[in-house]
């Protein structure tokens, strides 16, 4: 074998190992993506029935205090609530 040859075995000697070593550390990063994508699907789920939730327990707050306001439409503590009530609303629906 003439000199030529015997650097361009070893030049692709190691192209062949870094494509390979590349192909390793590709598959690790890619893993890692992943698992991050995983992750952000369970918390994008957990969020929404979390925003469900509030907005279930924001008509049954609502519906008492509807309740207690008409058993009750002078009691002091109905406009707090309301207000309350409100506030509440209003960073259930900010935008996020």
């Amino acid at each position: 074998m003439n000199e030529t040859s015997e650097i361009i075995t070893a030049g692709l000697a190691v192209c062949s190992s870094l494509a390979v070593a590349a192909k390793f550390v590709w598959a690790k990063i890619e893993t890692r993506f992943d698992a991050i994508e995983e992750k952000l699907k369970a918390c994008e789920n957990r969020e929404r029935e979390g925003h469900e939730r509030r907005a279930a327990q924001l008509t049954v707050i609502e519906l008492l205090w509807q309740e207690v306001k008409r058993l009750a439409p002078d009691a002091y503590v109905l406009e707090r609530a309301k207000a309350l009530l409100d506030d509440l609303k209003t960073l259930n629906h900010a935008p996020d």
